[in-house]
């Protein structure tokens, strides 16, 4: 390890970051404008990059320039890759505190190399800062990430930072107040090395990230419906299913409301089909409100919605529809659309074995009794 050249390792680096920011940026723009916090990723390694090349210029370049520039541009890139990560998740993002800290890193830096040259402050003032840095984004990623792709690069960010670490502990006994940049020493190879992989394998981190939360809104795309936001056929008759299968398995009752908003033809025929898309939109959001967050919300069709009530009993469920009548009857008209009512019918299994078909087939006899009767009301199968 001791024979390895630190100028071309670090040459290499920058070459393997300008590929990854070039990915980076091809990606940003084949990607939806949906996912955020792409170009601060893809700028990320390119400002890596291009402190390493301030850094390959020392000796031939005035000091002052290869450190205040080479350190900014690395501290500036390793922001940016954390500032990308705080867009992707939607945390807020907290550059003010991370400049106020580059800026107060950079002064030391400056300090220690023209009026009190020490090699060993400059490296540990740098360190620790791009450490904290790291160990700040593995955390938060940890946090917000969802699937392999963020826990490998949370882990890939803490490892980086904790070599980090090692290399500011170690600086005040392993180098020398004079000690060059690319001095061939065990712990100067191993942190460049690190710095290296690291750079790589937060890059391919940060990919598969990206395709993983496409992935997941193609799936929620598959699975809602256009017009109002809320599960399409097929998803809520898979989610019917799936609460059937559960049910046998703990003995859980289960219920099902059937919904048809009231006389929706006339508020087409009368206000136009714009109009009645609003008011489905608007009607779905109302009954959204009154639900349970373990409740199921789809459409089934036209002006016809289904809820799926797990663990819920007929006393409940009668509960539960009548809160949602009178949340849709209770509703205020919104400028340029109309107010509408509702009628439901309800089906629910307490004992026994039944089909979703089965249970679908009662709350529809019960919605058509509801309608008979006068509509705006629930009624039970």
């Amino acid at each position: 390890m001791l024979n390895l050249d630190l100028r071309s390792m670090s040459a290499m680096t920058g070459m393997i970051n300008i590929a990854l920011g070039i990915i980076l940026l091809a990606f940003r723009r084949a990607y939806p404008a949906s996912i955020k916090g792409l170009l601060p990723w893809a700028l990320a390694p390119l400002l890596c990059a291009l402190s390493t090349a301030f850094y390959a210029m020392d000796g031939q370049w005035p000091a002052v320039l290869v450190a205040l520039g080479g350190n900014a541009l690395l501290l500036s890139g390793c922001a940016l890759f954390y500032f990308g990560s705080q867009r992707f998740y939607g945390v807020p993002c907290t550059w003010k505190c991370w400049l106020a800290l580059g800026i107060g890193c950079l002064a030391g830096i400056t300090w220690f190399l023209l009026v009190h040259p020490d090699y060993r402050i400059r490296v540990l003032l740098l360190t620790t800062v791009l450490a904290a840095i790291c160990l700040t984004h593995a955390r938060m990623t940890w946090q917000h990430g969802r699937g392999f792709a963020p826990r490998f690069m949370a882990v890939v960010l803490a490892f980086q930072g904790l070599v980090l670490m090692m290399r500011a502990a170690t600086t005040l006994f392993q180098d020398a107040v004079n000690t060059p940049r690319f001095s061939p020493s065990a712990i100067q190879t191993t942190y460049i090395a690190a710095y290296c992989f690291a750079s790589l394998f937060v890059c391919l981190g940060l990919l598969l990230t990206v395709s993983e939360r496409l992935r997941a809104e193609f799936e929620y795309l598959a699975q809602r419906d256009d017009l109002t936001g809320v599960l399409n056929r097929r998803a809520v008759l898979h989610a019917g299913s799936s609460e059937l299968k559960n049910r046998r398995g703990n003995g859980q009752p289960l219920s099902l409301l059937l919904m048809d908003i009231d006389h929706f033809k006339r508020i087409n025929d009368q206000h136009g089909h714009l109009v009645g898309d609003r008011v489905l939109a608007h009607f779905a959001q109302t009954v959204g409100r009154a639900l349970r967050y373990t409740d199921y919300l789809g459409r089934f069709g036209g002006e016809e919605f289904v809820v799926l009530l797990p663990h819920t009993g007929m006393e409940a469920a009668l509960a539960m529809a009548e809160r949602v009548r009178q949340a849709v009857e209770q509703q205020s008209a919104i400028a340029g659309q109309p107010a509408c009512t509702a009628s439901l019918g309800l089906a629910s299994i307490e004992a026994g074995e039944a089909t979703l078909d089965e249970l679908l087939a009662r709350a529809d006899s019960a919605l058509y009794r509801a309608k008979a009767d006068g509509r705006n009301r629930v009624e039970a199968g």
